[in-house]
């Protein structure tokens, strides 16, 4: 074998494709003139079927090592991971809860949560990838939780889940099997997943009816619709504070101050999210805000992780409480 003849193998598949058109071609467009014995034609139509063939390998190639099929496999064979965010009381200190957020690593690279979430929409496995998520989370709170008293979990739905209505009797199922009290498990629905409120009241009604509490997620950023709240059963509203700056969490008519003083008096619980700054914990206490997350106070955490930090001393979780 020469040395064109490897260098000629050692083509990418669309190139070698691209290889056999082009002599196809440079045969057609006049060569055929002075090589018209069999041997040619038959050249010329292995180069074209070698081109075609390659290139359906490429092809193959691609779509069993896509992102979507690579989740798919994840998602069936429970290899996703679930990491915890907790969720502290900021008068005692103590860990009360903690948000779940799905966990991919392919070939060795972690997936953000937020491209994980994407990749699940685009290709039609948002469902799956939520009910793999409740699953693990009733397994991780069954092995490692069982003993954090009034402990709770919030996960993140979908309008895909919202509106499916085998879901509230899946979520049943799972509670069922592993024996979780429906308060163990809070849902998270954002301004995107209630795009259909009439219809997603009723499904969350009917989780509701279960015992479990409903979270407003997203609530304060741009875009949110606070007529939602009267529209769909609540119980408790998220509130993200990663937009606010140093300048206007001290303002004194700032939006999060309303949003405050409207869950007040619907007496609705408010976590405040994306905590970063002691400065915007002593705005928050201010207003009655007593529950938060972010990096303030800790990273997602795995579940082992959780349940010890739960159990630290509650110091360590409120540095910035006289």
């Amino acid at each position: 074998m020469n040395a064109a003849y490897k260098a000629l193998l050692k083509r990418p598949p669309l190139a070698l494709c691209a290889t056999a058109a082009g002599l196809a071609a440079w045969f057609c467009a006049g060569s055929l003139a002075e090589y018209q014995g069999p041997g040619w034609k038959l050249f010329i139509t292995l180069a074209f079927m070698l081109g075609a063939l390659l290139y359906s390998a490429q092809r193959i190639q691609r779509h069993y090592t896509s992102t979507a099929v690579q989740l798919r496999k994840a998602i069936r064979a429970n290899v996703l991971d679930v990491h915890y965010q907790p969720i502290v009381n900021l008068l005692t200190g103590n860990v009360v809860g903690a948000e779940a957020l799905s966990r991919w690593s392919s070939k060795g690279t972690a997936t953000p949560s937020d491209a994980l979430i994407a990749a699940a929409e685009k290709s039609d496995l948002i469902c799956e990838l939520t009910r793999s998520v409740i699953r693990r989370v009733a397994e991780d709170y069954c092995t490692y939780l069982w003993a954090c008293k009034d402990f709770y979990i919030t996960i993140n739905l979908s309008v895909q889940d919202i509106l499916d209505p085998t879901f509230p009797d899946f979520v049943a199922n799972i509670m069922a099997t592993y024996n979780l009290p429906a308060t163990a498990i809070i849902f998270e629905v954002s301004d995107k997943a209630l795009s259909d409120p009439k219809s997603a009241a009723t499904q969350l009604h009917r989780l509701r009816a279960c015992g479990h509490r409903i979270a407003i997620a997203d609530v304060g950023v741009d875009g949110f619709r606070l007529s939602l709240i009267e529209s769909v059963p609540v119980d408790i509203l998220k509130m993200d504070l990663t937009f606010i700056t140093h300048d206007t969490i001290a303002t004194k008519d700032a939006q999060w101050r309303q949003i405050a003083n409207i869950a007040r008096s619907l007496k609705l619980n408010v976590i405040a999210e994306g905590v970063d700054t002691q400065q915007q914990l002593l705005h928050l206490t201010s207003e009655g805000v007593l529950l938060a997350q972010g990096r303030f106070f800790a990273k997602e955490l795995p579940v082992r992780a959780l349940a010890r930090r739960y159990f630290q001393c509650p110091a360590s979780n409120r540095p910035y409480i006289d």
